[in-house]
C-alpha cells in the first residue's frame, strides 16, 4: 500500500533530519511519530491558538498511542520570551515529562522557536518534533537548527541550535492559512531565490500563480523550491554561520521593522521590506543593477503587499535605529559604532564578499541603511 506521505532527509552537518510532508495524511503523521519516537512516555503538545482545530486532530491521534500534555500558546511576538519557555519547562516537569518524553511544537515560526529552545533546555535537551502550519515554518524556519526568543531590545538574541528528532506537515494545513499571511508568508521563497536559486525564479512564479487553482501542487512547488534553495548550505554550515548566513538577506532591517510594529508587521511581510531595502543600499554602495533591483520588485509584487506608505511611515525611526544597533549578526565581520552587518548582493544569486574573507557580511551605516528605508517607505512598489 502507497504511503500517505513522502519522505526527504535533511542533513544539517553530521546529523540527519527525516521530513515527512503531504495532503491529508495527518493520521498517518501522527502515528509515525510516535513510531519514530520510539519508547517515548509522554508528549508536550505545544499548540499555536490560531490552529485549534489542527492541533485538536493532531492531539485526539497522538492521544490514542501516547500521553499527551497539551499547552496552547498564542503565536505573538511579545509572547516569543525567555518567561514563556520558562512557563512551558514548568509544566513540562509539573505534567511529570521524563527524559524519554519529547516536545511537538505545532504552528508557526515563533511556535517552533519558543518550544524548540524549550526542548533544547529541559532535561539538557529532549527530543523534538516541529508540526510547521504557516509557509515561513515549514519551507524555511524548520530547515534550519535556530531555535530563539527575543529580549526587550530585538529579535532572537537569546536562543541556540538544536537538532529535532522530526519535521512533519500536512499540506492541507497550510492550505487553510488567510491568503494574505500565505502570501507574505512566501518573502522566505523569494529571498531564496535571490540569493541562492535565481534559476528557480520560474518555478516559484508559476507556484505563486497557481495558489488559487492548483493549491497542493502550488504547495508542494514551494516546498521543494525551500528545500532544494536551503538544504546544501545547511547541510555544510548546520549553524548558518558562514556562507548559510546568506539566508539572513533582507532579515536586518526586516526584524527592526517586525520588532518595532509589536509583530503588527509580521516576519514574512517585513522581509519582503528589508530584501527591497537591502536591494536599496547595494543599487546605492555595489552598483546592483537596475534590472536586478527591478527583479526584487517584481518578485515583492507577487505577494501582494500593502501600501508601504500606510506600513512603515508610523513606524519610529528612532526605534529602528536602536533595534538595528543590537542586531544579532554583531561580530561575525568588522562592524564599526554607528554601522550593522548586512547581507547585500551584487548580482542576483550572488552576494557581496565579506571585508575579510568570512562570512557574507558587510558593515552599513545605519544611516544609509535608514535612507534606504525612507525610499521603500514613500515608493517601494512603484518600481515595478
Amino acid at each position: 500500500m502507497r504511503s500517505p506521505y513522502e519522505e526527504l532527509r535533511l542533513a544539517f552537518g553530521d546529523a540527519t533530519v527525516p521530513y515527512l510532508y503531504g495532503t491529508g495524511c495527518t493520521p498517518a503523521l501522527a502515528g509515525t511519530i510516535v513510531e519514530r519516537l520510539a519508547d517515548v512516555d509522554a508528549v508536550l503538545f505545544v499548540a499555536d491558538d490560531g490552529v485549534r482545530g489542527h492541533a485538536d486532530a493532531v492531539a485526539a491521534e497522538l492521544g490514542r498511542r501516547v500521553r499527551v500534555e497539551r499547552v496552547q500558546v498564542e503565536a505573538a511576538e511579545r509572547h516569543k520570551t525567555l518567561p514563556t519557555v520558562q512557563h512551558l519547562l514548568e509544566t513540562a516537569v509539573a505534567r511529570r515529562l521524563t527524559r524519554r518524553s519529547a516536545v511537538v511544537a505545532m504552528g508557526g515560526g515563533t511556535v517552533g522557536n519558543i518550544a524548540g529552545l524549550a526542548a533544547a533546555l529541559l532535561f539538557r535537551g529532549t527530543r523534538l518534533v516541529h508540526l510547521p502550519t504557516t509557509p515561513v515554518a515549514a519551507f524555511d524556519a524548520t530547515v534550519s537548527l535556530k531555535q530563539g526568543v527575543n529580549l526587550s531590545t530585538g529579535k532572537n538574541l537569546a536562543g541556540t541550535y538544536f537538532v529535532p528528532a522530526l519535521i512533519a506537515c500536512d499540506l492541507a494545513w497550510l492550505a487553510t492559512v488567510p491568503r494574505h499571511d500565505l502570501l507574505t508568508g512566501l518573502a522566505e521563497m523569494v529571498k531564496n531565490v535571490l540569493v541562492a536559486a535565481p534559476g528557480l525564479d520560474d518555478k516559484l512564479t508559476r507556484a505563486l500563480d497557481d495558489l488559487t487553482s492548483e493549491p497542493q501542487a502550488a504547495l508542494r512547488a514551494l516546498l521543494e523550491i525551500g528545500v532544494e534553495a536551503k538544504a546544501p548550505y545547511v547541510a555544510a554550515d548546520p549553524r548558518e554561520q558562514g556562507g548559510a548566513l546568506i539566508f539572513e538577506y533582507g532579515h536586518t532591517a526586516g526584524h527592526a521593522i517586525e520588532f518595532v510594529s509589536g509583530g503588527q508587521i509580521r516576519h514574512g511581510e517585513a522581509v519582503a521590506w528589508g530584501m527591497l531595502i537591502a536591494a536599496e543600499v547595494a543599487r546605492r554602495r555595489h552598483g546592483l543593477a537596475a534590472d536586478d533591483v527591478a527583479a526584487h520588485h517584481r518578485l515583492v509584487s507577487l505577494l501582494d503587499l500593502p501600501d508601504a506608505a500606510a506600513r512603515l511611515d508610523g513606524l519610529d525611526r528612532d526605534a529602528i535605529r536602536g533595534v538595528l544597533a543590537v542586531d544579532n549578526k554583531r561580530g561575525y565581520g568588522p562592524c564599526a559604532a554607528g554601522e550593522v552587518l548586512m547581507v547585500l548582493l551584487d548580482t542576483i544569486g550572488r552576494a557581496v564578499p565579506g571585508l575579510t574573507g568570512g562570512p557574507p557580511l558587510v558593515p552599513v551605516a545605519v544611516a544609509a541603511v535608514m535612507d534606504a528605508f525612507e525610499t521603500v517607505a514613500m515608493n517601494a512598489l512603484e518600481a515595478v
